[in-house]
């Protein structure tokens, strides 16, 4: 009994791992509030798809009754991840998502980690968005599988930006810096200083 109890978590976090990690981002909002202290607020809302789900249906046409409850069944598991508030398998390889969680500078995300910030030793902190590789972009491009998205970066007032590659800055309507996320070589870049 007790080794059952000690065992349930690991298991859940496998499969959430396993699940969360052949999500692809779809129609998104994300975002990243950066504390004075430099831990982080992230928060994802949105579409997301199963890729090896995709692959599946490109070669076949659609996925068979077992595939699509064993899907439904890991999405109810992996909501169950820190900071997931939201996983719902909708069918087709397809999920609605909301993801909430407070991190640690260099921590990720478990599901539709898109952006990470980290610190280097001289104290220059970058946010950016996860290396995608040429053949595995070539591979979801050609799934069909299309970005939407924005992305939202709020700094404290105690940072000092040195570099960025954001589509809008600050402003009198916005505090923060904005991208939009058309497709698989968008690559939100931001480094700063907290003073």
């Amino acid at each position: 009994m007790q080794v059952t109890h000690l065992l349930r978590a690991p298991i859940i976090a496998a499969i959430a791992m396993a699940l969360t990690g052949c999500l692809v981002p779809e129609k998104f909002n994300a975002s990243v509030t950066v504390r004075p202290d430099g831990t982080y607020n992230y928060k994802y809302q949105g579409s997301a798809v199963h890729m090896l789900a995709a692959m599946e249906i490109k070669k076949s046409g659609s996925l068979n009754a077992k595939a699509e409850a064993q899907l439904k069944a890991d999405a109810d598991k992996a909501a169950k991840a820190p900071g997931v508030k939201k996983l719902v398998y909708e069918g087709s390889g397809r999920y609605q998502v909301s993801v909430d969680r407070d991190l640690a500078v260099g921590q990720r995300s478990a599901v539709l980690d898109i952006l990470a910030l980290t610190k280097s030793k001289d104290g220059i902190y970058t946010l950016s968005a996860a290396e995608l590789k040429a053949k595995d972009r070539d591979g979801l491009m050609g799934l069909g599988i299309k970005v939407d998205g924005t992305v939202e970066v709020t700094l404290p007032s105690n940072a000092k930006v040195l570099t960025q590659n954001a589509s809008a800055t600050p402003g009198m309507f916005s505090k923060a810096y904005s991208w939009k996320i058309n497709g698989y070589d968008a690559k939100p870049a931001l480094t700063f200083r907290l003073n």
